[in-house]
């Protein structure tokens, strides 16, 4: 069943990025790149490298699009990572292991917009669903489907500075192999599960354009709450990008826990982003 879903989702975005383009051929800017909403269409290649405190390791090349209409309101995504994953603990012989991971989907609604202003410019509501595609027992996946809804709200205090505060909520439809703080990621110390997952997150990135350089910055803090675990996680997200071309963009990510429960150490993400509208 979940082979069928993956090749069905995967399907609609090919046509989809065909549509997209037609599309192809306006510029874009450091502001359409460094949006954490944006509402183009646009095609993702991520690394990703987690390391935890009891020094399991986690490395992924992630492939995503996502498609959003003319309209700019609406904005339909999904990305399947291929993992290979380093234990220090009992795995049950699987302790260094690559193959697929969890399918992620997403959904953008914008239901307010005020373009060019100074305040709140942009209300967006998202939605992320995560398939467990990837083996749980080798500690691929979370071995449970991810339900994640959110709100994100753009404030602008000038040309060349934005805030995105948001709020989500990260729950799974039954018991988990992933525990808080690691959003969604595979717990590192066995392949059992755990707990059902109940996260609340809190963000405030702030995302400063670089237009001599043609790149941006962005300083982040994050908070997590795990319900189901009755503990805390803050870490400390710096991001640094810059345009390659007119519709290319590159960036660098380094996330670190500063307290909290002690987990999930260090994440570390470069990504390019192909913008096609």
């Amino acid at each position: 069943m979940l082979n069928s879903l993956t090749d069905r989702a995967w399907g609609i975005l090919i046509i989809l990025a065909g549509y997209s383009w037609q599309s192809f051929g306006q510029h874009l800017n450091t502001d359409n790149a460094s949006d954490p909403v944006a509402m183009q269409s646009h095609a993702t290649i991520d690394v990703e490298s987690y390391i935890f405190h009891n020094n399991s390791q986690f490395y992924a090349l992630r492939l995503g699009y996502f498609y959003g209409l003319k309209n700019e309101r609406h904005t339909f995504g999904m990305s399947l990572p291929l993992v290979h994953t380093v234990f220090e603990g009992d795995y049950a012989g699987f302790e260094n292991t690559t193959g697929f991971g969890d399918l992620k989907m997403s959904y953008l609604f914008v239901p307010y917009v005020v373009k060019n202003s100074i305040g709140m410019e942009r209300v967006s509501l998202s939605f992320d669903v995560t398939a467990p595609t990837g083996e749980y027992r080798l500690g691929r996946g979370a071995g449970a489907w991810l339900y994640k809804p959110g709100i994100i709200i753009t404030l602008r205090s000038g040309p060349a500075l934005a805030f995105y505060p948001e709020i989500r909520f990260q729950f799974s439809g039954s018991d988990a192999n992933s525990q808080g703080g690691s959003d969604g990621a595979p717990d590192p110390d066995d392949p059992e599960k755990d707990n059902t997952v109940q996260n609340l997150s809190l963000s405030i990135p702030m995302v400063a354009q670089l237009l001599d350089w043609n790149g941006w910055f962005t300083f982040n803090v994050l908070y997590t709450r795990s319900f189901s675990e009755k503990t805390n996680f803050l870490f400390l997200r710096t991001d640094i990008g810059k345009m390659l071309g007119d519709r290319t963009s590159a960036s660098l990510r380094i996330a670190k826990f500063i307290a909290g429960q002690p987990r999930l150490n260090v994440v570390v993400q470069a990504n390019v982003s192909f913008f096609f509208r």
